[in-house]
């Protein structure tokens, strides 16, 4: 049968697939700005390490060219020859080519130039500086120093003479500090390339999950959102809520058993709205939970009026992933069945394997609450997620609802057949019920029958049927039953159907 376009749901649809494009703008700029500001927070750490790393290289060369080179030179008295000199310059000139040494000066402790490059310098008094100075104390100082076009390192290093007690001069070694610049530089821009492509890769990664979002924040700022809020909210006040419920028939015995509850919304301006029409908007756990306690009672009281009649049908209703992680719910639901007199088992709450799966702590611990005061569970659009076996494994489960999925191919598909098979022999083994969803002729009801489903619902029987119209159902049988029970009653299915449903 199909199914009638209801006013709206397109607006809701084209509403939902839009993206906010200030959300993703703002996220991406946000992004891009961390990212920056991490780079340069990096580089500064990387660049740091590498100065230091490379001026501590630095003064260990000069160290070694002092020790090795300079002090077998050097005379305690101060006073150098010709030759020493000469080979001064020799060991100068080899640290040129090897360790890009810039220049030489050895200072005597009285202050005077024992050798310098510039021989001109050699015997004159000439200020120090104060690395010098420090040196004569026996520390080794490094220092960066020049103007940033032509900036050095300069290292003063203490020399001893046979004794070592105290230096008897002073080497002050210049060495080039652009090697160490083009160093920090390379590496720094390397590592601002691997965070910008680990910042591109984070972004596609989390790309599904800003889509949702900014049609999350889309939802919630629209203004048509919040006032079909405010109006739901004084709906639920007013009791423009109310069920349709669609019955389950025992394939074995031919009547109906149990009837699922579906919510409708008979607003005042819009007409009976359908619930994929306004519950999509309702993202509030708060009023998810109101919303389901509502349904619930509901529920319990069109259920207490029948079993008055001395109909005695359970019904299921569904619940959100909200309300699988609402604690508050399983106390709730026990104070109204109190309150309405109604058996725990005359109950059912309908779940999806998703709803289970986004926090399986909590929801087994709802489940296994309201398993042990007697409401019976059951997995809807069973076959259709990814923990199957898991939840049938885990968690209280006295029914299973197998998708429609395989049910309207059942015939068709031999596949199918065989899925519906294999769930049917699997849930029998635990001792679940299996009730097939999605049922629309009555080939299909015998081949459910034959493979040993328990119940089955779906269109072939009714379509949803208000409280008033149900009730007219309970005691007609609808199917042949398979354990020998009379045929149906005079009277076609869609006969009993209200034209207007």
């Amino acid at each position: 049968m199909a199914r009638q376009s209801r006013p709206g749901i397109s607006d809701l649809s084209g509403l939902r697939a839009r993206v906010r494009p200030g959300f993703l703008l703002t996220f991406s700029v946000a992004g891009l700005l961390a990212v920056a500001v991490m780079a340069v927070a990096v580089s500064r750490i990387i660049g740091g390490s590498i100065r230091s790393d490379q001026l501590n290289s630095a003064t260990d060369s000069v160290q070694l060219l002092a020790a090795a080179s300079l002090a077998t030179h050097v005379e305690a008295s101060g006073h150098l020859s010709v030759a020493q000199i000469h080979a001064l310059d020799r060991v100068t000139l080899a640290a040129r080519r090897t360790a890009a040494v810039a220049g030489v000066s050895i200072w005597s402790p009285q202050g005077r130039v024992v050798y310098s490059v510039d021989h001109r310098l050699i015997a004159r008094q000439v200020p120090r500086s104060g690395e010098v100075l420090t040196a004569f104390t026996g520390q080794t100082v490094t220092m960066v120093s020049g103007p940033a076009s032509a900036r050095r390192i300069d290292v003063a290093v203490p020399i001893y003479g046979p004794r070592g007690q105290r230096p008897i001069a002073v080497a002050e070694v210049l060495l080039p500090y652009a090697p160490v610049a083009t160093a920090i530089s390379t590496r720094t821009q390397n590592i601002n390339f691997i965070l910008i492509g680990l910042a591109l890769l984070l972004y596609a990664l989390l790309w599904p999950l800003l889509l949702r979002a900014s049609k999350a924040v889309q939802i919630q700022a629209d203004p048509q959102r919040k006032a079909l809020i405010r109006e739901l909210t004084t709906g639920m006040k007013r009791d423009q809520l109310l069920l349709h419920y669609q019955p389950t028939v025992d394939l074995a015995e031919g009547r109906v058993v149990a009837v699922e509850a579906l919510l409708r919304w008979q607003h005042p301006k819009r007409g009976l709205l359908a619930p994929s029409e306004f519950l999509p908007t309702v993202t509030d756990r708060e009023l998810n939970s109101q919303l389901a306690l509502y349904v619930v009672k509901l529920a319990l009281r069109d259920c207490r009026d029948w079993r008055d009649r001395g109909i005695d049908a359970a019904v299921n209703v569904n619940l959100s992933v909200a309300n699988v992680l609402d604690e508050r719910l399983p106390d709730e639901i026990a104070k109204m069945l109190a309150a309405g007199g109604i058996p725990p088992s005359a109950l059912g709450l309908e779940v999806t394997e998703s709803a289970i799966v986004a926090d399986e702590r909590k929801a087994m611990t709802m489940l296994n609450a309201l398993d042990g005061m007697g409401v019976r569970i059951a997995i809807d659009e069973f076959g259709t997620g990814y923990s199957s076996l898991s939840c049938l494994r885990d968690l209280p489960v006295s029914e299973l609802k197998v998708d429609r999925e395989f049910i309207v191919g059942l015939r068709l598909r031999s596949r199918d057949k065989a899925i519906v098979r294999l769930i049917t022999a699997l849930a029998h083994g635990l001792e679940i019920k299996v009730i097939a969803q999605g049922v629309e002729d009555e080939e299909t009801v015998n081949a459910l029958a034959e493979l040993g489903v328990d119940m089955a619902q779906g269109y072939y029987f009714s379509r949803p049927l208000p409280h008033a119209d149900l009730v007219a159902w309970f005691e007609m049988p609808l199917i042949a039953g398979r354990d020998g029970a009379p045929p149906p009653a005079a009277g076609s299915v869609e006969s009993a159907v209200p034209a207007s449903i």
